[in-house]
């Protein structure tokens, strides 16, 4: 296996454990367990009505998604190079990752994969602004600027 696969394949065993782990709130106090099911309720996936905006905790954990994802997708475009094969095969994992959790007295969602999805799709247009700005220094740079300008802006109006 070539080593540049290695930071891909362990953040993608933690989005794994993160995600199969028993209880959210358990992970968080380090508490690490699996529970089994065998025969999941695959129509789970279409549920839609466990989705709390109002709850800091869901807030917190739907960001999580996000953020693992697009990690994952800026070291896989990393290892790969090629950041349309990348960005496939972030998504078909975020895909996995909710129909295996069925599998594991979790909540499997279609509407987590689509905000893993738009953390992959973050941080692929995050990584094309960085290329098109020569590198992350610059990027980083005139994005400072540019948010400098329209602060200032609106200060005098």
């Amino acid at each position: 296996m070539k080593a540049k696969y290695i930071p891909v394949l362990l953040w993608a065993l933690c989005i794994l454990v993160a995600t199969n782990n028993y209880n959210f709130t358990a992970l968080l106090a380090n508490d690490i367990d699996f529970n089994i099911r065998l025969f999941p309720n695959l129509s789970d996936l279409f549920i839609t009505s466990d989705i709390h905006l109002d709850s800091k905790l869901y807030v917190f954990q739907k960001t999580g998604h996000a953020l693992s994802f697009g990690i994952l997708y800026l070291l896989m475009n990393q290892a790969l190079k090629e950041r349309h094969v990348a960005f496939v095969l972030c998504s078909m994992f975020a895909f996995f990752t909710e129909f295996l959790q069925l599998f594991f007295e979790r909540s499997g969602r279609l509407a987590d994969v689509l905000i893993d999805i738009a953390g992959i799709y973050v941080a692929y247009r995050v990584s094309l602004y960085v290329k098109a700005q020569g590198g992350i220094v610059p990027a980083f740079s005139h994005a400072t600027q540019t948010i400098s300008n329209v602060l200032k802006d609106d200060k005098t109006h």
